[in-house]
């Protein structure tokens, strides 16, 4: 097997390069609630919808759910997805080379400040030795240079635990009042919706649990872009 360095070691809730590949959330339930969200807020007419995924691994498990749901409902959409590892975004880009309506970018989806002032402020105490030494090996990558195609429809988060309030915040200039948002909470109890709500006022706010899989996912819609805006 070859040799890993520092910066492939993973804090212990990541995944397994394998499962990073194959996918988790290619499942029934995934693709029932995304299908349920097309429904419910009429997607099925003549606007194409814009999908942004942050997090696509290999491209083999939410994004075939998420796509599946979508061709089903007769969407039109176009899925952009976003994976700053190098490797998956690869893996990822050659799986949907023949799908016209997705398209894989090999960016994290945040600024390169916002590991400092945005991440690494909210890793427990317990945590660090594991978290600060991977989130530091990724300052080289390749941050957010490619925008979205257009304001966003449905913004899928499952990326690395403590990052999903500086995906929300980058995001921001594309999300509308109606915009959804369902993301991976992978903090338990909820920890993930905790730091969102302590920034953003939430409407619409829905929990769901997914089998075969160990955290839940939660939808909401934007009250208002902060807090701070009254």
């Amino acid at each position: 097997m070859p040799q890993r360095d520092a910066s492939d070691v993973a804090p212990p809730k990541l995944v397994t390069t394998a499962q990073q590949y194959e996918g988790q959330l290619d499942n029934d339930a995934l693709e029932e609630l995304v299908r349920t969200i097309a429904e419910r807020e009429k997607w099925a007419d003549e606007r194409a919808r814009t999908v942004v995924e942050v997090g696509t691994g290999g491209g083999r498990g939410s994004t075939v759910a998420i796509h599946r749901a979508l061709t089903a409902g007769n969407c039109r959409f176009q899925l952009v997805g976003y994976e700053g590892n190098p490797e998956l975004a690869v893996h990822a880009s050659r799986y949907w080379a023949d799908a016209q309506h997705v398209h894989v970018v090999n960016e994290y989806f945040m600024h390169p400040g916002d590991i400092d002032q945005a991440v690494k402020p909210l890793v427990a105490p317990k945590e660090r030795d594991s978290y600060f030494p991977w989130f530091d090996a990724r300052r080289d990558g390749k941050f957010l240079e490619t925008p979205p195609p257009g304001p966003i429809d449905l913004l899928f988060i499952d990326s690395v635990r403590y990052t999903h309030l500086a995906i929300l915040r980058t995001a921001l200039p594309w999300l509308a009042k109606e915009s959804v948002v369902v993301m991976e909470d992978d903090i338990p109890d909820y920890g993930e919706l905790a730091f969102i709500e302590s920034e953003f006022k939430l409407r619409k706010v829905r929990r769901h649990e997914i089998s075969e899989h160990p955290w839940p996912l939660v939808e909401f819609k934007l009250a208002r872009q902060s807090l701070r805006d009254r």
